[in-house]
C-alpha cells in the first residue's frame, strides 16, 4: 500500500457497513461494458481514429472547399459591389444538417442539464434519423417528380409542399419515438425536427453552381478580395498544371514545372527528331544506338561529359564542332525562355536551324520530320515565354502559396480535399448499411426465436438463401441495372448482410423464451412486439451490437472495392476511387495514391475491428471473469 493510500485510508464501523458508506454503486451493464472497453489502450486509439474520421465526415464541405468563405467583389473604380459567403450558398440540404448537428449534437450531449448521458445520446439518434429520413424522402421524391413536374418543378409553392409535406409524413411515422415520456413531447419533438429539415431542403432545393476558377481570376485580377478555408480547394477542382503534383508543392511550384517541362519537351523533342532522322551511312557519323544516344544527352543537356565522348565514338571533327554549337544555341534558347527574352530566343532558334539543316537527312520523310521539328521549335517560342511568365505571375500571388499537402490525382483533383469529402461516404456507407441489417436481423431473427417450429425451419432457409448471395458480385450486377448512387449501395449490403444478425438473435431468443420473465409477460397479455423487442431484445442483443462494428468494416471494404473498380457511386471521393488512381493515366506510379488513401482503408477497418473485439472481451463472462 502507498503512503497516499495509506493516509486516505479511512476506518468504518460495522453500523456503518451495514449503512453502505464506502461502498460504491454498482455501473448498469452497458455503462459497465463501455467502462471496460474504454480503458483498453486499443480501443481508445481506434476510437479516437473514428472520431476523427466522423469530425471530417460532418465538416468537410467547410474545412476543404473551392469557394471563399467570403468574397467581396469590387468594381473597375473599387467600390464594393457585392459582399456574400460563396461556401455557404453552395452548401446543400445534407451539408447544412450535417454541419449544424455536428454542432449542437455535442453541445447538447456536454451541456449540464436534468437529463442522462443515455437520454441525451438518444434523443440525438433520434434526431439524426428523422431529419435523415426527410431529406431522403424529399431527394426521392425530387428525382421521381422531376419530369413529372415540369415547369411547375421550379415553382415556390410546389416545392414547400414537396418539402412541407414529406416532414409532415415521417414526423407522423416516427412521432413516437421513445425520446420523452410524454406523448405530447414526442409528437412536438418529431415534428419538430422534421418541419426543420423540410425547411432546409426547400431552401436549398437548387443550390447555385459556382465554378472557383471564377474567383481565383477575380483575386489574381485584383477584382476580387477573397477569404478561403483551411484547405481552399473542392474535390472536384482540376486544373491541367496540378496534373500528379507530387504532396508538399504548392500551386506556383506546380506552375513552374509545366513552365520547365514545356521548354525541355520542345528542346528534347527537337533534338530526338533531327538525330533519329539523320542518315547513318555519312561518313564521321555512325549513328548507332549508343552514338544517337550520346547525341540527344549532349544536345538536350549541353553535357560536356557527352560532348567529350563524341570522337572516341567516331565522329568527325565536323560534325564534333557542329553538335557542340548546336548544343551552346539550345542551351541559350533555353536561357532565353527562362528570362523571357523572345529576340533572344528567336536569334538561338534560328541559328539551331541553320546548323542542323545543313545535315543529310535519311530520307524524304526523315527531312520532311526534321523541317517540322524545326519549324514548331520556332513557332512555339511565344506560348512558351507565355508559360514562363505566368508562373511568374503565379508565385508573387496569394493563389501561388496554396499548397497540395497530399498531392494531386492524374486529373490534378487535391488529394486531401477528397480524402476528407470521402470520410463521409465511408462512415454513411458503414452505418447506414449495417443499421438495416442488424435491424432486419432483429426482426427475422427474433421471429425464429420465439415461435421456433415450422417458422423457424422457414426462415432458416430463407436465411441460407440470403447467405449462399455473393454480395460483392450482386453489387457489380446492381451498378450495371441500377442507379450508382450512395442509397442504392447501401440498400443492397443492408438487404444481404442481415443474416449473421438473425442468427445471433435467433440464439439468444431460444435461450430466453422460457424463462419466467417471458412466461410472465405471456401470463399477463402483453402484445407480442413488446414482449419481443422490449423484454426479450435487451436481453439478448448483445452479441448482435458487437457484431454490427465488424459489419460496417466489411460494408467499408464492400464499398472501397466497388469504386476500386470503377463502379462506385457517380460524383463522390471514395477511398477505393483514388486507390485506383495510383498507376495515374499514363501507366506512372504514383506512390502517394498508394500511400494516404490506403493507409485510410486500413486504419478505418482495423479501428473498427480493434473496437469490436474489445467490446466482445468486455461482454464475455469468461473474459470478465479471466480479468479479475
Amino acid at each position: 500500500m502507498t503512503q497516499e493510500e495509506k493516509k486516505t485510508e479511512k476506518t468504518i464501523s460495522g453500523i456503518d457497513v451495514m449503512r453502505g458508506v464506502g461502498v460504491q454503486r454498482a455501473r448498469p451493464f452497458w455503462a459497465d461494458a463501455w467502462h471496460r472497453v474504454v480503458i483498453r489502450r486499443g480501443a481508445q486509439i481506434g476510437l479516437i481514429w473514428i472520431a476523427i474520421v466522423g469530425f471530417f465526415a460532418l465538416f468537410a464541405p467547410v474545412i476543404a472547399n473551392g469557394l471563399p468563405l467570403w468574397s467581396v467583389e469590387r468594381s473597375v473604380d473599387g467600390e464594393v459591389v457585392k459582399s456574400f459567403s460563396p461556401l455557404f450558398e453552395s452548401l446543400t440540404a445534407t451539408d447544412l444538417l450535417l454541419v449544424l448537428g455536428g454542432i449542437l449534437g455535442p453541445i447538447f450531449f456536454f451541456v449540464p442539464l436534468k437529463l442522462t448521458k443515455q437520454h441525451r445520446l438518444g434523443i440525438i439518434s433520434a434526431s439524426l434519423l428523422l431529419g435523415g429520413l426527410t431529406v431522403v424522402l424529399v431527394a426521392l421524391l425530387q428525382f421521381i417528380l422531376a419530369d413529372a413536374a415540369g415547369t411547375a418543378g421550379g415553382d415556390a409553392s410546389f416545392i414547400w409542399w414537396v418539402c412541407f409535406g414529406s416532414a409532415a409524413g415521417v414526423g407522423a411515422c416516427f412521432a413516437m419515438l421513445p425520446t420523452f415520456k410524454s406523448k405530447g413531447a414526442r409528437i412536438i419533438f418529431a415534428f419538430a425536427v422534421t418541419l426543420f429539415a423540410g425547411w432546409v431542403c426547400a431552401d436549398r432545393w437548387s443550390s447555385p453552381v459556382l465554378q472557383p476558377d471564377r474567383f481565383v481570376r477575380g483575386q489574381i485580377e485584383g477584382t476580387m478580395e477573397n477569404t478561403y478555408t483551411l484547405i481552399p480547394w473542392s474535390p472536384t477542382q482540376s486544373r491541367g498544371e496540378y496534373y500528379s503534383t507530387p504532396p508538399a508543392r504548392t500551386t506556383a511550384d506546380a506552375f513552374q514545372a509545366v513552365a520547365d517541362e514545356q521548354i525541355s519537351d520542345g528542346i528534347g523533342f527537337l533534338a530526338r527528331t533531327v538525330v533519329f532522322n539523320l542518315a547513318s551511312g555519312v561518313e564521321g557519323l555512325p549513328l548507332d544506338k549508343e552514338a544517337k544516344n550520346v547525341l540527344v544527352n549532349a544536345l538536350i543537356c549541353n553535357c560536356p561529359e557527352e560532348l567529350d565522348r563524341m570522337p572516341t565514338l567516331g565522329f568527325s571533327d565536323g560534325y564534333v564542332t557542329l553538335f557542340n554549337e548546336a548544343a551552346a544555341q539550345l542551351a541559350e534558347y533555353r536561357r532565353c525562355l527562362e528570362a523571357g527574352d523572345e529576340t533572344g530566343a528567336i536569334a538561338s532558334a534560328v541559328a539551331t536551324t541553320r546548323l542542323f539543316s545543313s545535315l543529310e537527312p535519311s530520307g524524304r520523310n526523315a527531312k520532311i520530320a526534321i523541317t517540322d521539328g524545326l519549324s514548331e521549335f520556332q513557332s512555339k517560342i511565344g506560348d512558351r515565354i507565355q508559360f514562363v511568365q505566368l508562373a511568374e505571375k503565379i508565385s508573387k500571388t496569394e493563389y501561388g502559396k496554396r499548397t497540395f499537402f497530399l498531392g494531386t490525382d492524374p486529373i490534378g483533383r487535391d488529394v486531401l480535399a477528397q480524402m476528407l469529402w470521402a470520410c463521409r461516404l465511408s462512415i454513411s456507407i458503414g452505418l447506414v448499411s449495417t443499421g438495416i441489417s442488424v435491424l432486419l436481423g432483429i426482426v427475422i431473427g427474433a421471429l425464429m426465436g420465439y415461435f421456433g417450429g415450422w417458422v423457424d425451419l422457414v426462415l432458416s432457409r430463407v436465411v441460407e438463401i440470403f447467405m449462399a448471395v455473393p454480395v460483392l458480385f450482386l453489387l457489380i450486377v446492381a451498378a450495371s441495372a441500377l442507379p450508382r448512387n450512395t442509397y442504392v449501395m447501401m440498400t443492397i449490403i443492408g438487404c444481404v448482410t442481415w443474416t449473421g444478425s438473425a442468427r445471433f438473435i435467433r440464439a439468444e431468443f431460444l435461450k430466453l423464451r422460457n424463462q419466467d420473465f417471458v412466461q410472465s409477460c405471456r401470463a399477463v397479455g402483453l402484445p407480442l412486439h413488446s414482449v419481443l423487442f422490449r423484454h426479450m431484445l435487451p436481453n439478448g442483443v448483445t452479441p448482435v451490437l458487437v457484431q454490427a462494428s465488424f459489419g460496417v468494416a466489411a460494408a467499408i471494404i464492400a464499398e472501397a472495392t466497388l469504386s476500386y473498380l470503377g463502379l462506385g457511386p457517380y460524383g463522390q471521393p471514395s477511398w477505393g476511387k483514388l486507390l485506383s488512381l495510383t498507376t495515374g493515366e499514363t501507366g506512372v506510379f504514383l506512390w502517394w495514391m498508394a500511400v494516404f488513401p490506403g493507409l485510410a482503408i486500413f486504419l478505418t477497418v482495423l479501428a473498427y475491428n480493434v473496437l469490436g473485439e474489445n467490446f466482445r472481451d468486455a461482454i464475455d463472462p469468461k473474459m470478465r471473469k479471466a480479468a479479475h
